[in-house]
């Protein structure tokens, strides 16, 4: 806090804001568009080649893996079992048929009725 109040007493002093004052001239604002341009360009290529083929590299290792899993659960679905706390309705959904939530999957929820 003591540096902060001293490096205002020293602006006051001088009568000009040293951090500031340099953006508002011609000079300070062409230098400042330059330093964007280089931060765009940069950026840019980080996107473009860092970004975009992890992404694609990242996709393809989960995508994998999820047909994987997927295929298993065709062949070996899991089982139903009938715990007193499921399938509690007092009433039924009112979209469907009434029994399944919207994030039912007939793939990874077992269905009572079979």
């Amino acid at each position: 806090m003591f540096k902060v109040a001293q490096l205002a007493r020293t602006a006051a002093a001088r009568g000009t804001r040293s951090y500031s004052s340099g953006m508002f001239t011609n000079a300070g604002y062409e230098a400042s568009k330059e330093h964007a341009r280089g931060a765009v360009e940069t950026w840019k290529k980080i996107s473009l080649f860092v970004a975009l083929p992890s992404v694609a590299i990242f996709s393809y290792v989960a995508t994998k893996d999820e047909l994987a899993h997927i295929h298993h659960l065709e062949h070996d679905p899991p089982k139903f079992v009938a715990y007193p706390y499921l399938h509690v309705r007092k009433r039924k959904f009112p979209y469907g048929d009434g029994e399944h939530t919207p994030f039912w999957n007939p793939l990874t929820n077992p269905d009572p009725e079979e």
